[in-house]
C-alpha cells in the first residue's frame, strides 16, 4: 500500500495508511474529520455534481474537503464512476479526512490499466484472459459496502429525503444517484431513479452494488447484472462515465421556484490531445480506447450561463485515467482542493438565485 505524500492541504494533514475504524457521522453530507472550519449554525446547504475521471477521482475528494471547510454540508449528490464513490461516501456522512484515508487504503495503483495490460500479456487466448480477469482482479465492492455499512447505508431506502412532499417524483426522493450503461438494452441508466425499469423496488436496493456498477471500467472490472427473475426484466451494467455523463443541472428543482440552495459541478478537465504514437498491437488499442473514452466523456461541460456560474474546473491535464503513482495521488488532492478553494471565494449566493431560476 502506498502512503500519501507527507504534507498538509488547508487544515487537513494528508494521512499515512492504515486500518481505519470508521464511526457514524451525524448530520447531512460531508461532516467530521478533522474538525469544523465553520460553526454548526453557520453552516450552508448544497448539492453536488461529480464527474467521472477514473483514477483522477482523488480530485474530488480535495475539493470536497474545501467544501466543508468553507462551511457546506452536501445534502444531494449525483455522479458517475469515480464520482459516485465519492457522492455516495459524501452522503452517508464519511468526513474528508476518512475519505482520503479510505482512497489511499483502496490503492488505486493497483487499477492502473498498465497493470492490468501487463497481467493480460501472461495469456492469448480471449476467452483466458477474461477468465482470468474475472479470478484475479481487484474488485471494490466488500470495500464500498463495508464503508457504507460502517455508516448505517445499505439500500437506497437509508438515503431518502425525509422533508419531499407527497407525490414528488421519484427524481426528488433520494440523496443520491448514480449513474450506469446498460449494455444489455442499450441505455443510460440513473440509480436509483430507473429501477422501476427492471421491476426492482428501489428503496430495497443495495446502495454499494450501484456504485460498484456505475465504476465498472470495460475490462477492468466485471459488470454489474440487475432484474428481476419472476418477470425476465433484466439489465448489465458497466461504468456511467463511458457515455456524457449527468448535467449540472440533474438535481435541480422544476417548479420555477429558485433554488433553496446552490448546486456545484466538479469538472476534471481532460488533457490536451495526445502525441503518442499509434498502438502496434491490440491490447495497446485497448487501452488508449478506454483511456479516451474516460478522458472525454464524461467532462460536465457547462451549455448554460447558470452553468458556468456553478461549475468547479479542475486541471488534471498532465494525470491519464487509468495511471497513477503516488505522488500524482496527492498532486491530485491538491489540485481539487485549490479549485474548489478558488471557486468559492469568488461564488455569490445571490447571483446564483437570480442566474440560475429555473
Amino acid at each position: 500500500m502506498t502512503p500519501w505524500a507527507v504534507g498538509t492541504v488547508g487544515s487537513h494533514p494528508l494521512p499515512r495508511s492504515g486500518r481505519l475504524t470508521l464511526t457514524p457521522v451525524a448530520g447531512n453530507g460531508v461532516t467530521g474529520g478533522g474538525g469544523r472550519a465553520v460553526a454548526e449554525q453557520q453552516r450552508q446547504r448544497c448539492d453536488l455534481v461529480l464527474g467521472g475521471g477514473g483514477v483522477r477521482g482523488v480530485a474530488h475528494i480535495g475539493a470536497m474537503t474545501a467544501l466543508e471547510e468553507a462551511g457546506y454540508d452536501v445534502v444531494r449528490a449525483a455522479g458517475a464512476s469515480a464520482g459516485a464513490i465519492a457522492g455516495a461516501f459524501a452522503i452517508a456522512g464519511v468526513g474528508p479526512d476518512t475519505l482520503r484515508e479510505l482512497f489511499d487504503e483502496l490503492d488505486f495503483t493497483r487499477f492502473a490499466l498498465s497493470d492490468i495490460v501487463a497481467r493480460l500479456k501472461e495469456h492469448r487466448a480471449a476467452n483466458r484472459l477474461l477468465r482470468r480477469f474475472s479470478q484475479e482482479g481487484t474488485d471494490p465492492s466488500s470495500w464500498i459496502t463495508e464503508v457504507l455499512q460502517g455508516q448505517g447505508i445499505e439500500t437506497f431506502g437509508d438515503l431518502k429525503v425525509t422533508d419531499v412532499e407527497d407525490g414528488a417524483p421519484i427524481e426528488q426522493r433520494y440523496r443520491l444517484v448514480v449513474r450506469c450503461l446498460d449494455i444489455l438494452n442499450r441505455r443510460v441508466v440513473r440509480l436509483p431513479w430507473d429501477y422501476g425499469h427492471y421491476d426492482l423496488d428501489p428503496d430495497a436496493q443495495n446502495v454499494a452494488r450501484a456504485v460498484r456498477a456505475s465504476m465498472s471500467i470495460p475490462f477492468v472490472y466485471d459488470p454489474v447484472r440487475i432484474g428481476n427473475r419472476d418477470t425476465g426484466a433484466q439489465a448489465l451494467l458497466i461504468d456511467g462515465g463511458l457515455t456524457s455523463g449527468f448535467p449540472v443541472g440533474v438535481l435541480d428543482r422544476t417548479d420555477g421556484q429558485p433554488p433553496r440552495w446552490p448546486t456545484f459541478g466538479v469538472r476534471l478537465l481532460p488533457r490536451p490531445p495526445s502525441t503518442a504514437e499509434l498502438p502496434e498491437s491490440p491490447l495497446g488499442l485497448a487501452r488508449m480506447v478506454i483511456d479516451a473514452l474516460l478522458d472525454t466523456s464524461d467532462q460536465l461541460a457547462p451549455d448554460s450561463p447558470c452553468d458556468e456560474l456553478r461549475t468547479v474546473r479542475v486541471d488534471l491535464s498532465d494525470v491519464g485515467t487509468l495511471d497513477l503513482d503516488a505522488d500524482e495521488e496527492y498532486d491530485l488532492f491538491s489540485d481539487g482542493y485549490e479549485a474548489m478553494h478558488a471557486f468559492l471565494e469568488g461564488f455569490s449566493l445571490d447571483e446564483y438565485r437570480d442566474r440560475c431560476r429555473t
